[in-house]
């Protein structure tokens, strides 16, 4: 820069010093050129020194100087001959220029080491200088760091604009939505998302607008320049022979091309200034296609945050209309729509400029007959939108059901557990595969409408080419004389329609994808639209101090409140005067009266409360009365018609089935506050959990799954409770925490967290209880009857009193003492002081089933938990998700052709190959006719003109033909084939997987493959592929036609192609990794998005949603990061190849200019360049969709890799084998069990959770199950059902290849044998699953429900009569209640069974139990969610519907199991005792003696 200033003051001296003097201009120029560049020096030093990149009035000061030193050198050669004294100025200008080239090379190196860029957390991009930017030199650190090591998140990270940031996007377009939205509702119109979303990228369309407009006149430059050269090769032709003639050698010897149009010098401008705008419109393309991306994706991150925000401020009507799966789709799918968004719209802009642009140069070239392509192109209008709706209707129609099977498949993988309990897999995935189908015939639909479409798109240039050539070489002449045909008119032509090719087949990929823009923002826009809850509807003070002295914190009254907007209102009836019904009929009065809402009846009504500061109170009642309902009104989730309600104080909610997030399970506890050693220590003494931390592999940092999936009940009820009590809140809002729980744990909770002496003594405290045992101690006591309260007050005196309370309580005093047992009285009346059974609870550790031990059994637990502790320092459970590492295999693009059979395979390739015939012969035959064109016959006539356009419409005519053939079997028969195929054989595999994968694999991992993954396969695939093989079939064509034409090309293509090749190879290893990042990323976001939507009622009831918009924002961010970074790698590979490119229209052109004079063929010529710049096109398009379906088969490969894992065990028993004959026989006939020395561990790698158990149960039996958190009792019944498996059996190693968890140090128990299970002689081993699992029955602790009829619900396989199921209801309490609904037996269940209470819920899956008719039953706690007359009923159906069968009970109410045959007593998954209940009890030493005194139940 110094040096280039002082050779220009050099030669201002020099020109100041001429005697003859000089020109005024050129020292003014001079003295100008030194004092800007000598100003330079120090503004560079400064930018250096505090810019993080160069600037860009100095870079760009740069070209300018160099282009007008170019001008100026070459200016003052041709002034050489004819002016004096200009060699110091020609030495000085190439000085310059080379100096100015020397300072452009370092100011256009990527910097990285000044100290303001090491100091710097700007995005690389940021720090890129204008060239690197343009030509995305930047990312190559990354790219080659790709070459020496598998790249990981960390590599790419802070990739992202500042502008893609959600914490920058979302606010931006939620500002114009909220404002859209006033605008609409001023002017009494319909609101528009879409609108919103151009609106808020307005301030961006000015620079679109410029580059689009730019890249078009770069690209339209080059036919331009073809135009002129064509014309210079035609003038070289036809001088050619008069110079032969006159035998005059040339001044110059350059084959007597000297001046003029025909000079070599004028030839090699031509060449040159069509291959840098070549290269110019290369790098616009690449500039283009990026800055429409990161538009797109500042939309996709802002519309991804504003769905999550709306989904966590749902009303209950909302949450009805918009399932899970609908939330997920709206994100992987619809809003994903605008990653390309942007890049889609401004297609708008460049399209009619193209066509405008080939038009005009078409009309300079052919005249008017260019008007007829103008008619033609208008002429299919109507086609196109013709297209448009019906893509628009199928597109809706496709999305609609895509949302119904992730639906489907999220609410059934969810309760995966319970249904391979049930065997119900088959018709589960019946109805998956029913709504695929119904999906992919839409799909195949629009696949009818693409082969027809055909013919305006992929045909459509021949068409238009056939047309106007045809019209111009019958009338294109003067005067409607024909056209003269040269090599000029043909060729250029045919380029220019080639690149109008472009727009039209551009043309319906961006009105498809306009369509799928316009309906998934649409579809959007509905959900942003829907309700929202009520935020007024509660009043709610946070602030607890400011209270005012007096005022109670929670207050309600006159409220009527319902789960449904549309409930009608019901007259005051008197609580008190209604009539007392049959007792099973008043236990589940309809759902009118519980938390129904579907029910047009309030939930509740006409509710008045006043909670004193720091009480207790207790809210009980019967299944389906209100009381969940009357917790979740207080905290704003249910409509409030009419009243008044109000609290004041934070308040912390711990709902009746718990909600554990995907953490350690500190982190569960602490939910986002700050750690305080201390009050951490009490809360989780208080809560009990002290022993569960020491059996926990890592303590308080264990991970827990998904869902809880490795903490018991208990333990996940504790666990929120924790939460709660950790959050410090002011009122305490308990949805029937205690009913999880043993009775000393429950005795241990109330005395140190709950109770008048707990933790939470001095909180506002509301429980919902179905005990009663505690209800003396608590302040306030309100029962809940029909949605009403039919009674408050005192224990004391609502037992005075002698209504429904009072005779509620007598009722189960007489039932129990009954059944021998004391009940509530007689455990208060048995004198066990609170300090004796503390003594008991501190003998005991805390469980969900009390056992107390002897010290010799504590020292061993002591042991044995340290042991367990040492050898197991793994934390986590859930595996981080992997991905293949290194070029994509083979394997998976032949795993996609075999999905759509070879046959199909075959002859699409066959249909391209003669397309790409027919295309080249076409140019063949315009080329054979320019030659024939010129001669005569011998009567001296052209030749016959009709013959001509009959063969070029014949070749028109098998193209049109062939592309309908071609597009109706890629993408109405093979594409619906592969992705049929790719669908059943991944969603078979993932429901036999065993439930172990489900244990280490988050949910939403799956469903993003389902969503996100399949939208690849059914769309994006099958499109890359066919336009890859069409792309590349073109370039075969292409290459060899100029491989005929130019030798020189033949010599240079080894070099060029392994350059391709090495750009690929090199390209590859980075982008792949990207992709799978991209793709992986995106699962946190939908496990994310699942966990809020599951516990939105505790986010908003505690005032977290701040919190969780935050971890969503950061999950997002990682997600477009990554995508990003992708996109630069696509960029960088793209103007990397096109340079290729650029390089063999640059040989071509070269060979044909050099040609001796003579040797140069103007039709051989234009036909290898209109070739070669087809080939541009082609190339760059064939690029881009190698890479995108390059990238886009990861979704195969992610597919392939859960449709190879090892499935459970085989569903069905050989029928040649013992068990498949026992089978036949109605096997079990008895109901006999027997454990053979059994152990069995829940993955490899982990601990035993059963040691060597044996014991035996006879038929009929009924065997009640305890035992300690940890004992081992879920184990036990999970084992007979073979959901774990035998240790180190054949199949418990098989399953274990699915996980990557291994054991950190080896197991002593690794060699034993994993022992059996026996039932009626048959090792179940050797039983098929469904075999199995069809002949056991269970009812399990979590009762599960699924979307669709209650007879569904009951009987999925459609196997039974409507008589049997109204049986089964009826046995179960239910047959009043289904039978008032509408529809009765096809009453439509919500999602998750939302609908019903969860004691209602319990009750179906006792109707499902007893419809089974097996001679063994399970229950698994299953009336933990009961009242406990509930309770009392349906163990009278047990004991009367079941008497035959053989029943295994577990259960943390003891008084449920004192009528059992026997108790088996588990302890850290050893058989402790075994025997009758009476001989334990008479044993005062034994574990079930002291469990049953601290419940009661000894005497």
């Amino acid at each position: 820069m110094t040096l280039a200033g002082m050779a220009a003051v050099g030669v201002l001296a020099h020109l100041l010093n001429l005697e003859n003097g000089t020109v005024p201009a050129a020292i003014f120029g001079y003295a100008a050129f030194a004092a800007a560049w000598l100003l330079a020096v120090p503004l560079n030093h400064y930018e250096h020194a505090y810019s993080i990149r160069s600037s860009d009035f100095i870079f760009s000061f740069y070209v300018f100087s160099i282009v007008a030193l170019m001008i100026q050198a070459r200016t003052l050669h041709l002034l050489w001959d004819h002016s004096e004294g200009l060699s110091v100025q020609i030495f000085a200008t190439f000085f310059m220029i080379s100096t100015l080239l020397t300072g452009f090379t370092v100011e256009a190196w990527p910097r990285g080491t000044t100290k303001v860029q090491r100091s710097s957390s700007a995005p690389i991009y940021d720090k890129a200088n204008l060239l690197s930017q343009m030509t995305f030199f930047f990312i190559l650190p990354i790219i080659r760091l790709g070459n020496t090591k598998f790249l990981t998140a960390e590599d790419f990270a802070n990739q992202l604009p500042e502008c893609v940031y959600t914490a920058a996007s979302q606010p931006l377009l939620d500002r114009y939505w909220k404002a859209n939205m006033e605008r609409a509702t001023k002017w009494g119109s319909k609101p528009s998302l879409f609108q919103a979303v151009l609106r808020s990228q307005l301030i961006h369309a000015p620079g679109l607008i410029v580059i689009r407009v730019a890249r078009v006149l770069a690209n339209f430059t080059v036919p331009a320049v073809f135009s002129l050269l064509l014309a210079y090769f035609q003038d070289v032709q036809d001088l050619a022979p008069s110079q032969e003639t006159a035998a005059q050698p040339s001044d110059n010897g350059s084959s007597g091309r000297t001046t003029g149009n025909t000079s070599l010098e004028y030839g090699l401008f031509l060449i040159f200034c069509m291959s840098f705008a070549s290269l110019c419109n290369v790098i616009l393309v690449a500039v283009t296609r990026q800055y429409c991306t990161v538009r797109g994706l500042e939309v996709r991150s802002a519309l991804m945050s504003m769905v999550y925000r709306k989904a966590i401020k749902l009303s209950p009507g909302s949450r009805q209309l918009s399932t899970t799966g609908q939330i997920l789709n709206y994100v992987s799918i619809d809003a994903d729509e605008w990653s390309e968004g942007g890049l889609v719209l401004t297609m708008w802009i460049s399209i009619p400029l193209e066509f405008v642009s080939a038009l005009y140069l078409l009309y300079k070239t052919l005249g008017w007959s260019a008007w007829v392509g103008l008619l033609t192109l208008v002429s299919m209008t109507p086609m196109q939108v013709w297209r448009v709706k019906l893509f628009n209707r199928l597109r809706r129609e496709v999305s609609e059901l895509a949302d119904e099977r992730i639906r489907v498949m999220t609410e059934i993988l969810s309760a995966i557990k319970v249904v391979k309990l049930y065997a119900w897999e088959s018709p589960f995935l019946k109805r998956i595969l029913d709504v695929r189908n119904r999906e992919l015939r839409a799909i195949r639909r629009m696949g009818a409408i693409d082969a027809v479409m055909s013919v305006v798109f992929s045909s459509s240039p021949l068409i238009i080419s056939l047309l106007t050539l045809s019209v111009y070489a019958t009338w294109g002449g003067p005067d409607f004389t024909p056209g003269t045909l040269t090599p000029q008119v043909i060729f250029v032509s045919m380029t220019l329609f080639n690149m109008l090719k472009n727009p039209i087949n551009t043309l319906s990929d961006v009105s498809s994808a306009t369509v799928r823009l316009v309906v998934s923002t649409s579809r959007i826009q509905h959900f942003l639209l829907q309700e929202e809850i009520d935020s007024d509807a509660i009043v709610r003070e946070l602030d607890g101090s400011k209270n005012p002295s007096g005022e109670p914190p929670v207050m309600v009254q006159d409220a009527t409140f319902s789960w449904s907007k549309e409930a009608a209102m019901v007259g005051d009836e008197s609580v008190e005067n209604q009539d007392d019904a049959d007792e099973t009929q008043a236990l589940l009065h309809g759902l009118n009266g519980g938390e129904s809402t579907d029910i047009q009846r309030p939930t509740l009504q006409h509710i008045n409360l006043s909670v004193k500061g720091g009480s207790l109170v207790a809210i009980v009642g019967r299944v389906g009365q209100g009381k969940s309902s009357l917790l979740s009104a207080l905290i704003g989730e249910m409509y409030k018609f009419h009243g008044y309600a109000k609290t004041v104080g934070r308040i912390a909610y711990v709902p009746q089935q718990s909600w554990i997030l995907n953490a350690t399970l500190r982190d569960n506890i602490l939910f986002g506050l700050e750690f305080d050693q201390e009050r951490y220590d009490r809360i989780i003494a208080a809560s009990g959990l002290e022993p569960d931390l020491a059996m926990l592999p890592a303590g308080d940092q264990t991970e827990i799954g998904e869902r809880g999936i490795n903490l018991s009940g208990g333990q996940k009820q504790r666990v929120s409770l924790a939460r709660a009590a950790y959050n410090d809140a002011d009122i305490y809002l308990l949805d029937d925490p205690l009913s999880a729980v043993d009775a000393h744990v429950d005795q241990h909770l109330w005395s140190e967290l709950i109770g008048p002496q707990g933790l939470l003594r001095n909180k506002t405290r509301l429980l919902v209880t179905h005990g009663i045992h505690h209800l003396q101690e608590v302040d306030q006591i309100i029962l809940l009857k029909d949605g009403c309260i039919a009674e408050s007050g005192h224990f004391e005196d609502l037992m005075a009193a002698g209504k429904t309370f009072c005779q509620l309580i007598n009722e189960y005093a007489i039932t129990h003492r009954d059944q021998g047992g004391s009940g509530t009285s007689s455990r208060v009346e048995s004198g066990i002081s609170e300090t004796q059974s503390q003594e008991t609870v501190e003998s005991c550790a805390s469980g969900d089933t009390a056992t107390a031990t002897t010290p010799e059994c504590d020292n061993a637990r002591s042991s044995e938990s340290k042991e367990d502790t040492k050898r197991d320092k793994k934390a986590g459970i859930i595996k981080a998700e992997t991905y293949e590492h290194g070029e994509l295999k083979l394997s998976v693009f032949l795993t996609y052709l075999r999905a759509m059979t070879y046959k199909c395979t075959a002859l699409i390739v066959f249909c391209h190959v003669l397309m790409q015939m027919c295309y080249v012969c076409t140019s063949l035959w315009l080329k054979y006719w320019i030659g024939q064109s010129k001669e005569t016959d011998d009567q001296g006539n052209p030749p016959s003109l009709k013959f001509f356009l009959s063969v070029f419409a014949l070749l028109t005519l098998v193209c049109i033909v062939t592309g309908m053939v071609l597009n109706w079997v890629s993408f109405g028969v093979a594409l619906i084939r592969a992705s049929e195929y790719l669908h059943r054989k991944f969603i078979s595999r993932i429901m036999l997987l065993p439930p172990s994968f489900f244990d280490t694999t988050p949910l939403g991992r799956i469903i993003n493959v389902a969503s996100s993954d399949f939208a690849s396969i059914d769309e994006r695939i099958p499109l890359k592929l066919y336009e890859i093989t069409f792309q590349g079939l073109t370039l075969i064509a292409s290459l060899t036609v100029v491989a005929f034409t130019t030798p020189l090309f033949l010599v240079a293509s080894p070099f060029i192609a392994f350059i391709y090749y090495y750009i690929q190879k090199y390209y590859l290893h980075s982008s792949q990794a990207a992709k799978r990042l991209f793709r992986i990323t995106k699962s946190p976001i939908f496990q994310h998005f699942q966990e809020t939507l599951a516990g939105v009622s505790t986010i908003r009831a505690m005032g977290l949603q701040e919190r969780f918009v935050k971890a969503n924002t950061r999950w997002c961010d990682n997600h477009s990061n990554a995508f990003v970074a992708y996109g630069y790698c696509i960029r960088w590979m793209e103007i990397q190849v096109q340079v290729i490119n650029v390089s063999i229209t640059l040989l071509a052109g070269l060979w044909f200019v050099l040609l001796p004079q003579g040797s140069v063929n103007a039709a051989t010529a234009g036909l290898a360049l209109s070739f070669a710049m087809s080939n541009a096109q082609a190339l760059i398009w064939f690029t881009r969709n190698y890479c995108d379906m390059y990238l886009h088969l990861i979704a195969i490969e992610r597919v392939e890799e859960y449709s190879e894992m090892r499935t459970e065990a085989p569903r069905l028993t050989a029928h040649d084998s013992e068990a498949g004959r026992a089978l036949e026989h109605h096997w079990p006939q008895k109901g006999t069990i027997e454990f053979v020395d059994y152990s069995t561990r829940y993955r490899e790698g982990m601990d035993l959770v059963l040691k060597g158990i044996s014991f035996r149960v006879e038929g009929g039996q009924k065997i009640g199950i305890v035992g300690r958190t940890g004992a081992g009792k879920s184990s036990l019944t999970l084992a007979l059902f073979r959901m774990v498996e035998a240790a180190n059996s054949e199949w418990a190693r098989a399953t274990s290849r699915n996980s990557n968890q291994g054991p950190d140090e080896p197991h002593n128990e690794d060699q034993l044998d994993g022992g059996k299970i026996v039932i009626d002689d048959i090792d179940i081993s050797s039983l098929g699953l469904a075999d199995l699992r069809k002949n056991l029955s269970i009812i399990p602790q979590e009762p599960v429900l699924f979307a669709g009829t209650v007879r569904a619900n009951l009987d999925p396989f459609e196997e039974l009569e409507d008589a049997e199921l109204w049986e089964a209801l009826e046995r179960s309490y239910l047959k009043p209640v289904i039978a008032a609904l509408p529809g009765g037996l096809l009453f439509q269940v919500a999602q998750n069974g939302e609908n019903f209470s969860v004691g209602q819920r319990s009750l179906i899956c006792l109707a499902r139990a007893l419809l089974r008719k097996t001679k063994i039953l399970v229950l698994d706690e299953a009336t933990s969610a009961v009242d406990i007359e509930t309770d009392e009923l349906i163990q009278k159906t047990i004991r009367t519907e079941f008497k035959e069968r053989t029943i295994l009970t577990i259960a943390h109410r003891i008084k449920t199991v004192m009528d059992s045959d026997k108790i088996l007593v588990l302890d850290h998954g050893r058989v402790v005792e075994f025997d009758a209940p009476e001989v334990l009890l008479q044993d005062e030493s034994s574990l079930f003696y002291k469990l049953a005194k601290q419940a009661g139940e000894s005497r």
